[in-house]
C-alpha cells in the first residue's frame, strides 16, 4: 500500500488539535469517576467509559476482560508522637501495609544504610524506626526496600518514612519489589509522613535515644476483587495477522483522581485510538499491520492487569500473535514527548528511522536495565518486544505534577496541550511501524531464560535514569 505521508500526517496532526477529546477524557476520568483503585466501583465505571469510547471510535473487538486481583484497603490510619502533650502527624500508610496497632520507642537510622543502623543493632529490635527514603549522598545507591528489609532482620517493629519536598505532602508510596509480583509481601509495616512531621520525629529523637515513643495505628486488610482490562483493535490491511499495541493503566491508588497517573498515558490512548481509526474511515489510510488499543487494571497493584493480560493473551495454549512491539504509555503529564526508551535493543536502528521520518527530532534509546515500575514489565518479561516513552524519568518534569499517588493529582496539573501533541506524535509513529515489512523487524525469538536471569541479577539494583 502506497502512503501519503504528508496527507496522512498532516491529518493526524490537525485533528489532534481540533476536535480534540482529552480534556473530555481527563474530566470524565478524574472529576466525574474519580477514584479508580483496582477492584473497585469506579475502576469498573472507568473500564465501562473507555470500552465505550473505542466503540464510539469504530474500533472492532472491543472488550472488558475480568480477573481476580489481590488487593487492599485501609480504612484509617494515624500515627501519634507520645508526650506531655501527644501531637497527630501526617499519615499515609504504604501501599498493602499490613494491620498494626503498636507504641513502641522511635529510633532514627538516617537512610538506613549498613554504617548508620550496625551502632544503634541494641536499639532497634521493637522499635519503630524513621528513616529516609532517599538515597544517602555519594554511597552506593540501595532502594528502600532492601533498606527495610536490613530493618527487619534487625528486630523492627515499623518505619516511617518522610515525604522529600515540603508543603505537609503525603503519598501511598510503595515498599515491595515489583519484580517479585507479591503485592501482600512487604518487608515490614510501612507509612508516610509529611516532610514537615518527619523534622519533627527526628529532633524529638535527637539527644532522647529510647526515651521517645510514638504509636501507629494502621487499620487494612487484604481481599480479592475484580479488576478489568480493556481493548479494542484497529484492523490492518496488509498484514492483518501482525500486530503494534498501545497500553496504559487506567487504575489509581486508593484516594487519588489520578490525572496525571495516570489519566493522561489513558486519555492519550483513547485520543491516539481516535484518531488513527479517523484517519482511516475519512481519508482511507489505515495500518498495514493490526493495531491494538488497551488499558489495564490494577497496575498500582504491582502491575496485576497487564500481568493477567499477558497471561490470558500470550503465554496460555491458545495464544494470540505477540505484538512487534507493545508501548506504554505513563504519567505524560510531567512533561512533553522527547522519543522512546525501548526495553531491548534490536528494534533501536528500526524505531529511530521511523522517527527520523517524522522530523520531530525524537530520538530511541535502550533502557539499561529491566523496568519493572510500568506496565511494560510483563510484556517484556515474556519475550515481547515493549518501551515506554522517554519523559522525565530521563529529563527534568513539570513540578506541578509532583503530586502523584495522592489526592492532589487532580486535572489542573496536567497541560492538555501536551496530550494533544502526544496523540498526533504517537498516531504517526504508530502509523509508520504498521507499515514497516515484516522482513525488516527481527526474527530471533528473545530468550526467556536469560531475561530471567538478567531479572534476578539486576534484583536490588536503583534503577538508571541518565
Amino acid at each position: 500500500m502506497t502512503i501519503d505521508w504528508k496527507t496522512a500526517e498532516s491529518w493526524l496532526m490537525g485533528n489532534a488539535w481540533v476536535g480534540s477529546l482529552a480534556g473530555d477524557h481527563v474530566s470524565m476520568l478524574c472529576d466525574t469517576i474519580g477514584t479508580r483503585w483496582g477492584g473497585s466501583d469506579g475502576e469498573r465505571r472507568a473500564a465501562d467509559y473507555i470500552r465505550g469510547q473505542f466503540e464510539s471510535f469504530g474500533l472492532e473487538d472491543s472488550a472488558i476482560e475480568e480477573f481476580d486481583a489481590n488487593t487492599w484497603e485501609t480504612r484509617s490510619a494515624s500515627i501519634t508522637l507520645n508526650g506531655e502533650i501527644p501531637r497527630q502527624l501526617d499519615v499515609r500508610p504504604s501501599l498493602f501495609c499490613p494491620p498494626i496497632s503498636i507504641t513502641a520507642p522511635l529510633v532514627d537510622v538516617g537512610f538506613g544504610m549498613a554504617h548508620e543502623t550496625e551502632p544503634l543493632t541494641a536499639q532497634l529490635s521493637g522499635s519503630i524506626a524513621l528513616i529516609s527514603g532517599s538515597y544517602e549522598p555519594f554511597s552506593p545507591a540501595e532502594p528502600l526496600t532492601n533498606r527495610l528489609d536490613r530493618l527487619a532482620s534487625l528486630g523492627v517493629a515499623a518505619a516511617i518514612t518522610p515525604y522529600a519536598a515540603g508543603g505537609r505532602r503525603t503519598t501511598h508510596g510503595s515498599s515491595s519489589d515489583w519484580r517479585d509480583n507479591r503485592p501482600s509481601t512487604v518487608p515490614l509495616p510501612l507509612v508516610h509522613t509529611s516532610r514537615e512531621d518527619g523534622g519533627l520525629l527526628s529532633r524529638t529523637a535527637t539527644g532522647n535515644s529510647g526515651n521517645v515513643t510514638v504509636t501507629i495505628n494502621v487499620d487494612a486488610s487484604y481481599k480479592t476483587a475484580v479488576s478489568r482490562n480493556t481493548l479494542a483493535d484497529l484492523p490492518g490491511e496488509t498484514w492483518p495477522d501482525e500486530t503494534l499495541l498501545l497500553g496504559a493503566h487506567h487504575d489509581t491508588t486508593p484516594d487519588s483522581p489520578g490525572a496525571n497517573d495516570n489519566g493522561s498515558g489513558t486519555t492519550v490512548t483513547l485520543e491516539t485510538a481516535r484518531l488513527l481509526a479517523g484517519l482511516k474511515r475519512e481519508t482511507g489510510i489505515g495500518p498495514g499491520r493490526a493495531i491494538r488499543f488497551a488499558t489495564f487494571g490494577s497496575e498500582e497493584q504491582t502491575l496485576q492487569g497487564s500481568v493477567a493480560y499477558v497471561k490470558r493473551h500470550y503465554l496460555d495454549e491458545q495464544s494470540d500473535p505477540r505484538p512487534r512491539i507493545m508501548i506504554n504509555l505513563d504519567e505524560l503529564g510531567t512533561g512533553s514527548m522527547k522519543g522512546v526508551a525501548l526495553q531491548f535493543p534490536e528494534l533501536r536502528s528500526l524505531v529511530q528511522r521511523a522517527l527520523d521520518d517524522s522530523g520531530e527530532g525524537l530520538r530511541c534509546h535502550v533502557i539499561a536495565q529491566m523496568d519493572s515500575s510500568g506496565d511494560m514489565f510483563p510484556f517484556a518479561r515474556a519475550g515481547i518486544q515493549s518501551a515506554m516513552l522517554w519523559r522525565w524519568r530521563f529529563v527534568g518534569r513539570h513540578p506541578d505534577t509532583a503530586f502523584g499517588h495522592s489526592s492532589s493529582d487532580t486535572p489542573d496539573k496536567l497541560r492538555i496541550r501536551e496530550l494533544k501533541e502526544y496523540a498526533g506524535l504517537l498516531a504517526r509513529l504508530l502509523l509508520r511501524l504498521s507499515h514497516v515489512p515484516p522482513s525488516d523487524w527481527p526474527t530471533d525469538q528473545l530468550d526467556l531464560a536469560a531475561i530471567e536471569r538478567r531479572i534476578e541479577d539486576e534484583r536490588g539494583s536503583v534503577f538508571r535514569t541518565l
